[in-house]
């Protein structure tokens, strides 16, 4: 993978030493999304098994793993994914936060909480520029509230040009560097 070029950081500074000095209380985590610093309560149960499912397919097919509670560095700020697909040991020796050097993959996983959902909303687009600005090779998001997974592929000019979805419950395809099919009907 191609290592983040060394540019001018979109986001402030002084707004990422904000961030960094955050003293966040237990049961909730920080991010620093689309120029905002975001405080969210920790997922439920069934957020949890998606994640758990996720897992187990990346360690199984690929022989990764899939690390959680990290935060990633992109041109676009610091995010939190639900889960960083890389190999064991990747993120060792690193701080709080780090590049994503060596990532094949992240996950977001949407709420259930029906409504007008600021947090999908980010995972939908900002997130998902972010991660391709940092030029991590895939993106899944699973979107409970729309009820469909999608893979977003090819990271270039801060999006990714591909994209497949399928029904929650359906399988789906992942292109390289993961390929394979990833079942969904435990989610």
């Amino acid at each position: 993978m191609t290592a983040m070029p060394e540019e001018p950081s979109i986001v402030r500074n002084d707004l990422r030493e904000a961030f960094a000095a955050l003293d966040v209380m237990p049961g909730f985590r920080a991010e620093l999304v689309d120029g905002e610093i975001i405080v969210s309560p920790t997922p439920d149960g069934q957020h949890e098994t998606i994640i758990v499912a996720v897992d187990d397919w990346v360690r199984d097919v690929h022989d990764l793993r899939l690390h959680r509670n990290l935060t990633l560095i992109s041109p676009e700020g610091e995010y939190v994914p639900d889960g960083i697909a890389a190999p064991k040991g990747a993120f060792a020796g690193q701080d709080w936060h780090s590049k994503p050097d060596g990532v094949a993959m992240v996950l977001e996983v949407t709420s259930g909480r029906g409504g007008k959902n600021k947090g999908a909303e980010r995972d939908r687009g900002p997130k998902r520029r972010g991660y391709a600005a940092a030029d991590i090779p895939l993106y899944l998001l699973v979107d409970r509230l729309d009820g469909k997974v999608t893979i977003f592929s090819e990271p270039r000019g801060g999006d990714y040009t591909h994209s497949a979805s399928a029904v929650l419950g359906d399988d789906l395809t992942i292109p390289e560097p993961l390929e394979g099919v990833l079942p969904t009907r435990d989610f």
